[in-house]
């Protein structure tokens, strides 16, 4: 009497694979569906650090939402040089430029007098700088951009963050970001 073999788990197995290729695309491909705005009147930034989200209003009102990470110590306000948290409050745009490490850069107006006044009362002589929103390396735009997308969608990214502070984002969004916000444009960088 032939033995009775148990059910093929071929068709799972294949299940899993297919799945685990989806996921891989979704985390590592760049987003073509979504258009970048011809223009953007009246711009400014909303970075909003416990959704790991970074927004682009245009005339007061949200356009797009990008995935973002942040510093190594990504809770709380920045306190002093090299504490990798990213600041919260009020800045501006204060520079662009393009670079091999970063993609782009737009600098931020960090440290503020309110920055500076509280490092001064907390005894703190080096409040750090250097802050902006940028990209990456191009041979690393593809783990960034799995990164930033995983971080953000399960919470990592309150964990821990690749940045020293700054606000990183996949380098086709920062791209969006160069291309329509100038210098002067309000940053407003919540917990």
């Amino acid at each position: 009497m032939p033995r009775s073999r148990p059910p093929a788990k071929r068709p799972l197995l294949l299940g899993a694979l297919v799945l685990a290729a989806v996921a891989l695309l979704v985390l590592f491909l760049p987003p073509s569906s979504l258009a970048k705005p011809a223009s953007c009147e009246k711009p400014s930034i909303l970075i909003r650090k416990k959704d790991a989200a970074l927004d682009l209003l245009c005339g007061g009102k949200t356009v797009r939402t990008f995935s973002a990470t942040f510093g190594a110590q990504p809770v709380g306000q920045k306190e002093r040089e090299g504490d990798e948290r990213t600041p919260e409050g009020v800045y501006r745009i204060t520079s662009k430029s393009q670079s091999e490490r970063f993609h782009r850069f737009l600098g931020i107006s960090y440290p503020e007098p309110e920055d500076l006044a509280r490092a001064k009362k907390n005894g703190i002589d080096k409040p750090g700088g250097g802050i902006g929103i940028h990209g990456t390396k191009p041979k690393l735009a593809a783990l960034a951009r799995a990164w930033i997308r995983l971080s953000s969608a399960t919470g990592l990214g309150q964990l821990w963050g690749p940045t020293d502070g700054c606000i990183g984002l996949a380098n086709e969004d920062v791209d969006v970001l160069y291309a329509l916000v100038p210098v002067g444009t309000k940053v407003t960088i919540q917990p």
